[in-house]
This record gives C-alpha cells, sequence and structure tokens, in this order.
C-alpha cells in the first residue's frame, strides 16, 4: 500500500516581522529577481495575464454600455486626450471588482515563480475557489482608493501602493479582508522608502508601455504582478506543503511541491 506525506517549510518573511519592519527589501534585487523570474516563466504566464487583461477589458465596455448606452466613450478619451469622466471612473471601479478572481488566480500564479515553481496558463481559474471573499476585499479596496483619489491623487496613488498585498494576505494567510488590509498597510509604512522606489520603478515601466501603443504591456504586466509576488515573499513569507509519493518503478519515494490553492487548508500554509 502506497503511503504519502507532507511536510512544510517557510520562505521569507512573516507577519510578526513585517510588522515591525523586519524585512529584507532592496529595490534593486527585487527588481532584478522579477525581471529574471519574468523571462523564465514568460511563455507560460503571459496567456494568464492576457485574459485577465481582456477579461477586464470586457467588464469595463459592459459596464459603460449599461450605464450610458455607449461603450465607445472609453476609446474616445484616448483618442480627444480628454480626462476620464465619472462615468468611466465608475465604471472602472466595477470592472476592478468584479474581476477579482482572476486577478486572484494570476497573483498566485507569480506567487509559485517567487518560490522557483512552474506554473500553466490553466492555473488563473485557481482563483475562483475564492470568488466571494475576492471580491468582497477587492470593494474594500477600490472603496477606500477612491475615497483617497478624490481628497487628492497622490494620496490616492500611495494607498494603492499600501494595500497592494490585501489581495494576498487574504487568500494566501487566510485572514480577514480587514485584517489584511491592517497588515499590508502598517508593513508598507514600515518600508515606505524601497516600497516607493520599487513602484515608481513600475510606473515608468506602465508609461514606456502606453508611449509605444501598448505593445510593452507584454512584458510589463507579468512583471508587475512578479515584483508584487517578491515584495510579499520577502515581508509575509510564503508557506509550502510538500507531498511525498512513493515512485511506483522502485518504490522509492518522490518529492512533489504542491503550490495549487484548490481547497481550505490551515492558516499560513500555502497550498497554491
Amino acid at each position: 500500500m502506497k503511503e504519502t506525506t507532507k511536510k512544510s517549510f517557510h520562505v521569507g518573511g512573516s507577519i510578526e516581522k513585517a510588522m515591525v519592519g523586519d524585512v529584507d527589501l532592496q529595490p534593486i534585487a527585487v527588481l532584478q529577481e522579477a525581471f529574471k523570474i519574468t523571462a523564465k516563466n514568460f511563455t507560460k504566464f503571459l496567456p494568464a495575464v492576457i485574459c485577465l487583461f481582456i477579461a477586464q477589458i470586457a467588464l469595463l465596455l459592459l459596464s459603460l454600455k449599461v450605464q450610458l448606452g455607449n461603450p465607445s466613450v472609453f476609446f474616445d478619451t484616448f483618442i480627444t486626450g480628454k480626462g476620464f469622466t465619472a462615468e468611466i471612473l465608475k465604471a472602472d471601479f466595477w470592472s476592478d471588482v468584479l474581476i477579482a478572481p482572476l486577478y486572484v488566480g494570476v497573483s498566485l500564479m507569480a506567487l509559485n515563480h517567487s518560490v522557483g515553481l512552474p506554473t500553466k496558463p490553466s492555473q488563473i481559474i485557481k482563483g475562483f475557489s475564492f470568488t466571494l471573499v475576492s471580491i468582497i476585499t477587492m470593494l474594500l479596496i477600490s472603496s477606500i482608493q477612491w475615497i483617497g483619489s478624490s481628497i487628492f491623487p497622490l494620496v490616492g496613488l500611495f494607498l494603492t501602493m499600501a494595500l497592494s498585498m490585501v489581495i494576498l494576505l487574504v487568500c494566501e494567510k487566510r485572514v480577514t479582508p480587514i485584517r489584511a488590509i491592517q497588515y499590508s498597510f502598517m508593513a508598507t509604512i514600515r518600508k515606505v522608502m524601497p516600497m516607493t522606489a520599487i513602484y515608481l520603478v513600475i510606473m515608468i515601466f506602465f508609461f514606456i508601455s502606453i508611449i509605444t501603443a501598448g505593445i510593452g504591456l507584454l512584458w510589463t504586466l507579468p512583471f508587475f504582478f512578479n515584483v508584487k509576488a517578491i515584495i510579499y515573499r520577502n515581508m509575509f513569507g510564503i508557506t509550502l506543503q510538500v507531498t511525498s509519493v512513493p515512485n511506483a518503478d522502485d518504490n522509492k519515494p518522490e518529492a512533489k511541491a504542491d503550490a495549487n490553492v484548490s481547497e481550505p487548508i490551515d492558516n499560513d500554509t500555502f497550498n497554491a
């Protein structure tokens, strides 16, 4: 009779360390590592990222169709150079919220990359295991960011950075959205300078992507998710489960890293 054994080990930081700023977060090292893992996993990761992007644009256009009856206003904004109207901002808000499960799936794939595990495009659907909680979490995050942006644009940008780890904390650490917001915000405050430096580089990448008619997004979007995963790993850590399965040929145990979030597991255990 074959028996399987499961062991777990931790990689990176922890919530306790992140709360006191005991985190190794060097901007150049983070960006270099993200560049390498993006290149390594590019062909497998890009289809999932494109799927997320197309789905979000589709939801945005659908929301504009419902509100205005004419989604072409979204494209007219770019062609004419006019600012975003209240209707577009509202539609963008709801597209961000509703796309949350796919966003989680892509984010969990990036977590796999950050610990050296391979992924495949179909893993994007893993986020549907967290459909309700991810939508609620994204609703909270987007609302906070919207309030901050309405006060002052830079406040909104800061909150976007400060709350960037929330969705991963909810799905990987299984903490409540409110607790995840607290953890992500405090961890960012403790490392505000290196975080700001990293996100400034990402903003430059997105700007370059826009002036290249969006072609640069093919690299920038996967790179962005991998950067976030590395920051999360360094700040809060990831716990991996390793399953040892006996080899049918020689009855020797064969180790297999299990990194697929598909069913509830104990807190602090990454089974994605």
